[in-house]
């Protein structure tokens, strides 16, 4: 199915009277947020280096043209800022938008870092902070007895470089959700149904 044969028609009428028929660009349907944690529904892949849309569909449903529906199973809208750079375009990107800014040793925000070890685990919570918080922060690891057990504190901070700031947003999005092939075709009838509404 190519995706844009299935959007809407509408009549468009110019300012001269000529009417012609027109694709719906702005017509949108969603995924039920709900639907997103069936483990039966989606999976999750991370995204290679030079991954595309178009390739990953080749790959799991051998058919590029069903890109989009990899596109809408992660509520993507904008492919090309939306979705991982690949390292060369992650390179131009920077030089692009920060020139000759020393990236790696220029920090754009510091971070007090919090890590708790229990028995269910550990669990780390970050948060922003400014300069001279920072600065006040004082590194220590306590262990403190419970009645559930032991659990084990560490305070921390980190200044993130403009560098890796970018990176974490960059590859934040190389985590994406897969649907399930079973059910692809089904997605793509009811696709149809809902444009032709």
């Amino acid at each position: 199915m190519q995706y844009f044969d299935s959007l809407p028609k509408l009549v468009y009428t110019d300012q001269n009277g000529t009417s012609s028929i027109r694709t719906n660009l702005l017509a949108r349907s969603s995924i039920l947020p709900s639907i997103f944690n069936n483990p039966l529904l989606y999976y999750q892949y991370d995204l290679q280096d030079g991954d595309t849309p178009e390739i990953v569909a080749y790959k799991y449903y051998g058919d590029s043209y069903r890109y989009w529906i990899v596109l809408f199973a992660n509520q993507l809208l904008d492919p090309q800022w939306n979705w991982p750079l690949d390292s060369n375009s992650f390179n131009a990107y920077m030089t692009d938008k920060y020139g000759d800014e020393d990236v790696y040793g220029t920090v754009h925000h510091y971070e007090k870092v919090v890590t708790e070890t229990n028995y269910d685990g550990t669990t780390t919570n970050t948060v922003t902070v400014d300069e001279e918080t920072y600065n006040l922060i004082t590194t220590s690891t306590n262990t403190y007895t419970l009645p559930t057990g032991q659990v084990t504190v560490t305070i921390g901070k980190k200044a993130v470089s403009i560098f890796d700031y970018e990176l974490g947003i960059n590859e934040a999005k190389r985590t994406i959700n897969i649907l399930n092939n079973n059910y692809v075709d089904q997605l793509e009838t009811e696709f149809v149904k809902l444009m032709s509404k």
